[in-house]
């Protein structure tokens, strides 16, 4: 490929990098090997929606060059570059909808690793989002979970029934690496043929009497946690228990007869809060998960993510997401999506998330945001008109 796959993740989990320069580099390197959003970018520069001294689509700007972190690898031919004064978001976010309509994929990136595919019922289509380089992806997962929780202090428990069969499934893609990583070997999947009514889940985990693996990798993570060099030797610390869950499914499972759970413990609710059976705005559904688990609401966390994107935003209980180093969520005015709107006001979430470097890093969803004037975001749930994204049809 143009660059190696190591260079460019070396290159993008690089926090003494600026985003912006790594968002200047990473439009670049789309406009000249992402046939489709090059495309795109000449139709929204022809049309007229973009412009300015400093607009990303003004091919003719200035002499091209990669920034110098990547100058490692094989270069690619020149590419048209912007001033280097581009503000990112005057970047053309590309309709979500592209990862459904046609095939996006980089020109060198002939040979997917894996391809993940959206949620959805039966007639709908789904968005494809062929990933070229896995490493990347479990890293941006990894590293993104990291920002916000400490791994060491947690247990991580899933219940997604559903999901588990689905072979492309993203969600189901990260948190198994979140799981593998675990060096005690408790976090795992709960099993979906056997009935939680009433089951003391602290009981299950035995959070104080987990035994270090013996592999390689896990070896590592134990030295991380100053275990010793004989792999079960050491009890693993106490760890809080984290479950993660559909929001409906979580709904479903407390209608059924929550588990106990241990009072510390955390629910991360993994997004969906409209099927064809109801609808809850994020705050109802909070409430709803806290009662129904006998937890205070600032232990309802969520994680926003989707098939379309290698990294995730995480709400830790403050009820709006936070975003990695790598990944930026703007809210943009629907008549117009060049236009960001102002803390408050709402609109379509704007994506720029650069560990999709291989794929298309710059898109509009069609999720209904609002953005808050510290940085983070909050979900508002589906814009009107919108096809639903199908990610909780798999409950019913």
């Amino acid at each position: 490929m143009k660059q190696s796959y190591t260079t460019w993740r070396n290159y993008l989990m690089n926090r003494d990098i600026p985003f912006t320069d790594k968002a200047r580099t990473v439009y670049r390197h789309q406009l000249e090997n992402q046939p489709v959003y090059r495309l795109f970018c000449e139709e929204v520069k022809s049309g007229g929606g973009f412009t300015g001294e400093n607009g990303a689509c003004a091919g003719q700007a200035s002499k091209s060059s990669l920034a110098p972190e990547l100058a490692s690898g094989p270069k690619p031919k020149p590419v048209q570059e912007p001033d280097r004064d581009l503000d990112p978001d005057t970047i053309p976010l590309i309709p979500i909808q592209v990862f459904r309509d046609t095939v996006v994929r980089a020109v060198y990136a002939d040979n997917p690793e894996v391809v993940f595919r959206s949620s959805g019922t039966s007639g709908m289509r789904q968005s494809t989002h062929e990933i070229a380089d896995l490493r990347l992806y479990y890293e941006s997962c990894y590293r993104g979970f990291s920002q916000f929780y400490n791994p060491q202090d947690f247990v991580l428990l899933a219940w997604l029934p559903g999901y588990s069969d689905n072979p492309n499934s993203s969600l189901i893609a990260m948190v198994d690496h979140l799981i593998q990583r675990d060096g005690t070997g408790q976090s795992r999947f709960l099993p979906l043929d056997q009935p939680l009514t009433g089951l003391d889940l602290s009981a299950e985990v035995n959070m104080n009497s987990g035994k270090y693996l013996n592999t390689r990798r896990h070896r590592r993570t134990a030295k991380l946690l100053n275990a010793t060099e004989n792999p079960g030797s050491n009890p693993a610390k106490k760890r809080r228990l984290m479950l993660f869950g559909a929001a409906f499914g979580l709904l479903d499972l407390i209608d059924a007869g929550a588990p106990r759970l241990p009072k510390d413990s955390v629910i991360v609710e993994t997004g969906g809060m409209k099927t064809h059976r109801r609808e809850l705005s994020k705050q109802d559904l909070r409430q709803r998960l806290a009662d129904g688990f006998g937890l205070p609401l600032d232990s309802i966390h969520s994680e926003y993510g989707m098939a379309e994107m290698c990294s995730q935003a995480w709400d830790t209980g403050q009820g709006s997401f936070q975003c990695p180093p790598w990944l930026r969520v703007t809210v943009r005015n629907p008549e117009n999506p060049m236009q960001v709107q102002l803390p408050g006001e709402e609109g379509l979430i704007g994506v720029m998330d650069l560990a999709n470097v291989h794929s298309i890093s710059f898109f509009l969803t069609q999720d209904r945001g609002v953005a808050r004037t510290d940085g983070s975001f909050q979900v508002m749930g589906r814009w009107d008109h919108a096809e639903m994204r199908g990610c909780n049809f798999l409950m019913e």
